[in-house]
Formats: structure tokens, C-alpha cells, sequence
């Protein structure tokens, strides 16, 4: 039986309901995409909710008229250069944010099957929106990224605590 690329859902009496144990390296996620739109506001990342809010709610506004969302799979990565790739279905258009680039994630305020995300791309803040079939899968996305972002901050750390203790040895051995 092949393994499932979806986040596995584990309930226990100790854990809240909603904890997520992610049982792929790099979970896949499938959803719909709604667009993305420049974050116009100056950006403070404790302001990011409501920002996200109003991108989600401008994105919703212009997509009403237009027809079936187009899929995308969302695959995740704690490489801190890889990040978030964004793959259009049926086709090899593929975008990536890394995760450095990524300022801010969240499920929309109002609708939880929304997920969204601010990031810097081009020069400019974007945000970037895509709707799930559950608020448990935007959630899930949302829990998985930021995983990712701490794997990848604790690797970062580790690399800089062994580059600072090499240093210091080459110092020593430099002055006997």
C-alpha cells in the first residue's frame, strides 16, 4: 500500500484537539488556488492576520465572476532555500518561495478553509491564497509550514553554533 502524502491526524487525551503529527518529510498538500494580490499596507508581522484578511477578502472579490479555481499542489520543505513550492496540476509550472521570503501564514479569519501566506517576491510583498476542501487541511498546511520554519531555524542555529565554535578553536590555536 503506497504511503500517504496527506498529514496524518492524531487524537490523544493529552494534545488539544487539532494536533497533527506530519508523517512525510515534505507533506504534499492538495487545494485550489484563489490568486494573489500585492500586499499594499506597511507590513508589521503582529498586524499580518488582518492584512492577510484584506488581501483574502479583495481575492475573493475579484474571483466571484470567474469560474472553477485552478489545482495545485502545495509541497513543503525545512530547506530553507526550497520552502514552499507551488506546482500547478497538469502542468510543470512550478513556483517556489523559500522561507526566508515567507514574512506570514495563516488560515483566513472568516472562512478556515482558507489558506494564505505573505511573501516577498519580485521586490514586493505579495499574498498568496488558496482554498482547501476542510478547515482541517488549511490547518494542516498552516501547522506544517510553520514546522518547517522551525526545523529549518533550528538547523540555521546549529550551523551558526558550530561556525562560532570553529572560529573560536582557529583563534586559540592561532595564538599558541
Amino acid at each position: 500500500m503506497a504511503k500517504s502524502k496527506a498529514p496524518r491526524r492524531k487524537f490523544s487525551s493529552e494534545k488539544a484537539k487539532g494536533y497533527y503529527e506530519l508523517n512525510d518529510e515534505e507533506p504534499t498538500f492538495a487545494a485550489r488556488y484563489l490568486g494573489k494580490t500585492k500586499v499594499e499596507d506597511n507590513f508589521q508581522p503582529e498586524k499580518g492576520l488582518a492584512i492577510s484578511a484584506r488581501c483574502v477578502d479583495k481575492l475573493h472579490g475579484l474571483l466571484q465572476s470567474k469560474g472553477k479555481r485552478r489545482k495545485v499542489s502545495l509541497l513543503i520543505s525545512s530547506n530553507i532555500s526550497r520552502g514552499l513550492t507551488v506546482t500547478e496540476q497538469g502542468s510543470k509550472n512550478e513556483l517556489c518561495y523559500k522561507l526566508f521570503d515567507i514574512a506570514f501564514c495563516s488560515t483566513d479569519v472568516r472562512n478556515h478553509t482558507i489558506f494564505s501566506f505573505i511573501a516577498e517576491c519580485d521586490g514586493e510583498l505579495q499574498c498568496q491564497a488558496f482554498v482547501f476542501k476542510t478547515e482541517e487541511r488549511a490547518k494542516a498546511m498552516c501547522l506544517a509550514l510553520s514546522e518547517a520554519f522551525t526545523i529549518a531555524h533550528g538547523e540555521w542555529m546549529r550551523k551558526r553554533k558550530r561556525e562560532e565554535s570553529r572560529k573560536g578553536r582557529e583563534e586559540i590555536t592561532a595564538d599558541t
